[in-house]
């Protein structure tokens, strides 16, 4: 009950009208760019189209989304100086972190499903897109939880988890999968994108492979990627309960 009436207060918060109209103008920015990309891809399959654009746009907004509502679990109660607030309450440390967590996924797995839809919609929505739309929505599912677990623990150990955040999102998970060698398994996308729907190894158009992270090869087979995130998860919230049941989190004088 307890954990329900945290989750929902979260939950609200998350979805104040400031940051939703925020996300509601990216995912109208990712269903403009889908339809944009898809008319460049001339002739290709429909199924294809929808792999690549979600590739491109969807996978690379979950990290985004997660990396901003993962670091506010925690780190805007200690920018706002209202960490002392929320700690006070009479609740386990761990119920009150895994609840605003949960809040957290929910909230990012909405948006990523929303752009999936998007892209969905500029490819045409047939029955093979269809199908590997219902792909892609689980991959988001487990990806949002995934990131939400990996970004709470980096903005548990350092200030400003942010930047870190972000670099890692922009830079290292966009970047890895076009990267020679065994690389791709130090990135959550990989282990996604064997879960969902994959583009074609090629397009016939390197920028196209470039964007969609398809230049390297990626030999992760479902049976892996569930297991490898699902250690991942599990291991991040253990050990992020842990750590915040057992420090102690004052207001950041710097904070404006």
């Amino acid at each position: 009950m307890i954990a329900r009436v945290l989750f929902l207060h979260a939950l609200r918060d998350f979805l104040r009208f400031r940051r939703v109209l925020a996300w509601v103008l990216v995912i109208a920015g990712v269903a403009v760019a889908g339809w944009v990309w898809a008319g460049l891809m001339g002739e290709m399959a429909p199924t294809d189209v929808y792999a690549r654009l979600s590739s491109i746009l969807t996978f690379r907004v979950l990290p985004l989304a997660a990396a901003v509502f993962a670091t506010a679990v925690v780190g805007q109660e200690v920018e706002q100086k209202t960490i002392v607030y929320l700690l006070t309450r009479p609740v386990g440390r761990p119920t009150l972190l895994l609840s605003r967590a949960a809040a957290a996924t929910v909230v990012v797995f909405a948006i990523g499903a929303a752009c999936a839809l998007s892209v969905a919609v500029a490819a045409g929505f047939r029955s093979g897109v269809a199908g590997s739309l219902g792909q892609d929505l689980v991959a988001l599912a487990v990806g949002s939880l995934a990131y939400v677990s990996l970004f709470l623990v980096v903005s548990l150990l350092l200030n400003r988890a942010m930047v870190v955040c972000l670099l890692y999102a922009f830079g290292w998970e966009t970047s890895v999968g076009n990267m020679p060698g065994d690389l791709y398994h130090l990135a959550v996308s990989s282990y996604l994108s064997a879960i969902g729907s994959k583009p074609a190894p090629t397009s016939g158009n390197p920028m196209l492979d470039l964007l969609s992270g398809q230049l390297g090869l990626n030999l992760i087979t479902p049976q892996r990627a569930w297991t490898v995130l699902a250690v991942l998860i599990v291991v991040c919230l253990v050990f992020g309960t842990r750590w915040f049941a057992t420090h102690e989190y004052v207001p950041r004088e710097d904070a404006e």
